[in-house]
């Protein structure tokens, strides 16, 4: 419980600067040597009311935190201080807290009622009286003397202060006296100490291990204001010169701007920044704190980092990169020459592989942590190191699509709230963030802060700025309202097939998660299987390229669903792991001349299964068997395209577009519904039905209307040949050279060559998708015509638009010939 008790006292800080507290009262002097964090309290009963006022106090009461609060409130509640005072958490064994109560005498300080004193346990201990009582199973025990009470958890703290009392009093700590006067008289104010702050963190997330044993820094003095919503804190962190701490490495750095979010993508759970305002300074530093001669201190590439002004570390879910910007790129270039080499070539960027992958590892070690890296590029003034290519084909897509962390509001909002300028910069997304730090814990307190609800706090950042001898921290806990925020577009994954792509990638339903999958096939006829994060996860090679578009259907009617298709002499069934489903994937003597198309009459899954010969029609059930009764087994021209199911309150149509120009359209039966004598000249779009009518687009951009009753009448539209049209319900779509018209608004486009326009539904909003081959651009626009934030992106196919997952929007294309791009709309 005490361990979680310090986490809250962590989380919990807010600033305001003023008048500084006593530094030599009688109460520090009873503080214990091992005090790992310290809280002063100037009122007791202000704190109380401003910790149930405070928003994000609020928020973890649902949590596992409210039951720890609350005991934690209990126990203190017996005590009603009038002065200031002090609670001290003191370290105990490997990982646990004692906590102690430090404040002077006033009235009612300790409960008067008689219950509460006949339940007093009292003994005595070298003279002094030390008494204890039990709440909700913890043990408290009290003392006064010399016009003090002390309370703690523990005995021995007492025992100890008792000693201490009768052979003189210990002298404060002079670094927590110096820290005490950078601090506000008028604000709670929390201290802690450099030596234990690794410990705390590993006391609260066990798992999570640490590359160094460095201590950072001496004392931390955080002055708190919970009266705020703003969720914002400042203090001062000191160093000691004579002794190993971290935050000596930014001794006379100055500040500077931190601009490594113009390149992170919006992606990343976390990253820290270093400016590097004067590398010969930095390299004195590290010099003396490594305790090395500065005539022989050198690294690799050492002429590289004098060109840079900044080094920052971004965090995935499993790796990191470093980026790093560049005041003279051409110097930076130069220096990076020896130990390069040209790898690939990715949207135009060049990648290269470095021949030294610890080359940041030395020289930003203690600060930074950098991981190996093996190749890098360039994009405009920053250079990327990583491990992988495709990590750097995430960073270079996202730059290029404007999906990194400075772009988004949440982000711009919270650096208004801090100084713009910084030595060492910390931020995280904190839904992100909570998600990793999950893991690093055991499982009744990862289920813990799995509950804490952040979604109004998306983000979060700390400022270090090194000045005067002290390293000053402001920091901001961010609040932001998510119906504010504008869509944001993120690469997920780019996947590189085996082979060039065959076709455009789709989404499929994934009955298992209710997002999608993607399917996809490359030049070698294989079928690709990929979840909605990238993860290959089955291939299938196919006799032949598959014909239109995968379907999916329900054949046993349990919402487990199959993927069916043909190829130009095989009739495919999959299920969701790739077998073949018996009796199908048999092969047909005659080719396949058309796509599958698949009718449900009734809804009721009984589905009929028609394939295209030519002119000749062959309709299976779900046995695979031939339907008997269905008569219409051969038409008078050969169909250029897949025949069309569509329905009219209790009617059936079944819809044959012929190359002759005949159009037949049937009963279930396959006799003829609507006798049709005219000829038109199809342009490939299907046909629709809408309020008893039928409608669709001639080649010259006729629009032609067919009554139930046969009555044919022509709309001449003023469409130019190679128009696109695409319609969902009675929403519509249409592209006419580079005007675009959306449910009747138009937009002008720029010159291209534009294919895959498609309109889609998702959360009853409607959306349409186009791209253009010669920018290889892909445009997202909303139902009112109006391109969705941050689009274009990069893509080189038609596209396919659907949840990624049950709540995320989805975007899939192909990028280079033989990749896949996933991207995510928030």
């Amino acid at each position: 419980m005490k361990k979680i008790i310090l986490v809250v006292a962590l989380h919990l800080l807010m600033v305001n600067c003023a008048q500084q507290p006593e530094a030599d009262t009688d109460l520090l002097h009873l503080i214990p040597q091992k005090s790992a964090a310290i809280l002063r309290v100037p009122k007791w009963e202000s704190l109380k009311n401003s910790l149930k006022a405070n928003e994000f106090s609020n928020r973890i009461k649902p949590t596992g935190f409210s039951h720890t609060l609350s005991n934690y409130a209990k126990i203190l509640s017996r005590f009603n201080p009038k002065q200031e005072s002090y609670i001290s958490f003191v370290a105990l064994g490997e990982n646990d807290y004692d906590i102690a109560l430090f404040t002077e005498v006033s009235e009612n300080l300790i409960p008067q009622d008689s219950l509460f004193r006949e339940n007093l346990i009292k003994t005595d201990y070298e003279g002094t009286v030390i008494s204890s009582f039990k709440d909700e199973g913890i043990e408290v025990f009290f003392i006064t003397t010399n016009n003090i009470l002390i309370a703690s958890t523990s005995k021995l703290i007492l025992e100890n202060t008792i000693l201490q009392g009768n052979t003189g009093r210990d002298p404060i700590d002079a670094s927590l006296q110096k820290m005490i006067k950078t601090s506000d008289a008028q604000q709670p104010n929390l201290y802690i100490k450099g030596t234990y702050f690794k410990r705390i963190f590993k006391d609260l997330f066990p798992l999570y291990k640490f590359r160094t044993r460095e201590i950072p820094f001496e004392w931390a003095a955080i002055d708190l204001n919970l009266n705020t919503k703003e969720n914002q804190f400042s203090g001062v962190i000191t160093a000691d010169d004579q002794q190993d701490h971290t935050l000596n490495l930014l001794k006379n750095l100055e500040s500077g701007e931190f601009r490594a979010g113009n390149v992170i993508p919006i992606s990343s759970r976390a990253f820290t920044s270093l400016h590097l305002s004067d590398w010969n300074q930095y390299k004195a530093n590290l010099a003396t704190k490594r305790n090395s001669s500065l005539k022989e201190f050198t690294f690799p590439i050492e002429e590289f980092f004098t060109t840079l002004d900044e080094v920052a570390i971004s965090y995935t879910d499993t790796d990191a990169i470093i980026i790093a910007h560049s005041s003279d790129t051409k110097n930076s270039e130069d220096a990076l020459a020896p130990v390069s080499t040209k790898n690939s070539v990715h949207r135009e960027v060049p990648i290269y592989s470095i021949s030294d992958s610890l080359v940041f590892g030395s020289p930003f070690l203690e600060l930074l942590n950098p991981p190996a890296v093996y190749v890098y590029c360039k994009v405009d003034s920053y250079f990327v190191f990583a491990k992988t290519i495709s990590e750097l084909e995430d960073v270079i897509a996202n730059k290029q699509n404007g999906a990194v962390i400075s772009r988004t509001p949440a982000y711009k909002q919270l650096v208004n709230k801090l100084s713009d300028q910084s030595t060492l910069f910390l931020y995280a997304n904190n839904d992100a963030q909570r998600k990793y730090l999950s893991t690093k814990l055991g499982k009744t307190e990862s289920n813990i802060l799995t509950d804490v609800n952040l979604d109004d706090y998306p983000n979060s950042a700390i400022q270090f700025i090194q000045a005067d001898n002290f390293t000053y921290v402001n920091g901001v806990i961010n609040k932001f309202s998510n119906t504010t925020e504008v869509s944001q577009v993120t690469q997920v994954a780019s996947i590189k097939l085996d082979q060039d792509l065959l076709d455009s990638p789709q989404l499929l339903e994934n009955y298992r998660t209710k997002g999608k999958n993607i399917l996809v096939q490359d030049v070698s006829n294989t079928l690709y299987h990929i979840d909605a994060s990238g993860k290959i996860e089955w291939k299938k090679e196919l006799e032949g390229p598959i014909l239109g578009d995968i379907q999916q259907v329900d054949l046993y009617k349990n919402g487990r669903l199959q993927y069916a298709f043909v190829t130009p002499n095989h009739f495919y069934i999959l299920a969701s792991d790739g077998d073949i489903v018996k009796p199908f994937g048999f092969q047909l003597e005659t080719t396949i001349s058309q796509p599958l198309a698949i009718f449900d009459y009734d809804g009721n899954r009984n589905y009929r299964f028609v394939i295209t010969q030519d002119n000749e029609l062959k309709m299976y059930d779900s046995n695979a068997s031939i339907v008997k009764g269905f008569d219409y087994t051969k038409a008078s021209a050969n169909l250029n395209s897949k025949p069309q199911h569509l329905r009219s309150g209790s009617k059936d149509y079944i819809i044959m577009q012929l190359e002759n120009g005949h159009l037949d359209i049937l009963d279930r039966r396959g006799h003829s519904r609507i006798d049709i004598s005219e000829k038109f000249k199809f342009s490939g779009l299907a046909i629709s039905l809408h309020q008893g009518n039928f409608s669709f687009y001639e080649a010259d951009g006729s629009l032609v209307t067919i009554s139930e009753s046969g009555k044919i009448s022509r709309n001449k539209k003023k469409l130019t040949s190679g128009f696109l049209h695409t319609n969902i319900n009675s929403f519509d779509a249409t592209l006419n050279d580079t005007r675009l018209i959306i449910n009747g608004k138009e937009k002008e486009l720029e010159l291209g060559i534009y294919k895959g326009l498609k309109s889609f539904m998702y959360n009853k909003k409607y959306y349409t998708v186009l791209t253009d081959l010669q920018t290889n651009k892909v445009y997202l626009f909303d139902q009112n015509g109006n391109t969705v934030p941050n689009f274009p992106v990069y893509g080189t196919s038609k596209s396919d638009l659907g949840n990624l997952n049950s709540q995320k929007l989805g975007l899939v294309t192909k990028g280079e010939s033989n990749s896949i791009i996933i991207y995510q709309i928030n």
